[in-house]
């Protein structure tokens, strides 16, 4: 393995090593975190499901309505990753700004899954599912407390 000449360790940040808090000033566990996220997740997943009504003019042209759902069940299985991926970040020590970054991104990938399902506002659930992506990949890229060597 290289080494690089005259390394010296680092210490680490302390916003990086220290967990986000609540509103009381309490640190907030990983278990706590990991909480919020499922939570929050069904919840968003569950809101247009219960509430919007699926289009009914997608129905006119089923091989199309079959096209869409099945574009909705690939972007539950990226949104169900991203969820498996940031529970598994969540329990280690994340910054506050990055542990919010990844559970809102997740909370928006939910919201879009649900939307896209039901056939409503598929183009603005569509820019939602990507903006998120790109926000939880962003986050992940500066993300340097994952514990693994680079």
């Amino acid at each position: 393995m290289y080494r690089r000449p005259f390394s010296t360790p680092t210490t680490p940040d302390p916003e990086i090593a220290a967990p986000p808090v609540d509103a009381d000033g309490r640190r907030l566990s990983p278990g706590r975190l990991r909480l919020i996220l499922l939570i929050g997740s069904a919840a968003l997943v569950a809101v247009p499901l219960a509430l919007a009504e699926p289009a009914a003019h997608w129905a006119n042209d089923s091989q199309l309505f079959t096209l869409l759902r099945g574009m909705a069940v690939i972007k539950a299985g990226l949104a169900a990753f991203a969820l498996a991926v940031v529970w598994w970040r969540l329990g280690q020590a994340a910054a506050p700004r990055f542990a919010a970054t990844m559970i809102g991104g997740v909370w928006v990938l939910a919201l879009a899954t649900g939307l896209i399902w039901q056939l409503t506002a598929v183009l603005a659930a569509s820019a939602l599912f990507h903006a998120a992506t790109i926000a939880l990949l962003y986050t992940a890229w500066r993300d340097v407390g994952s514990g693994l060597e680079r």
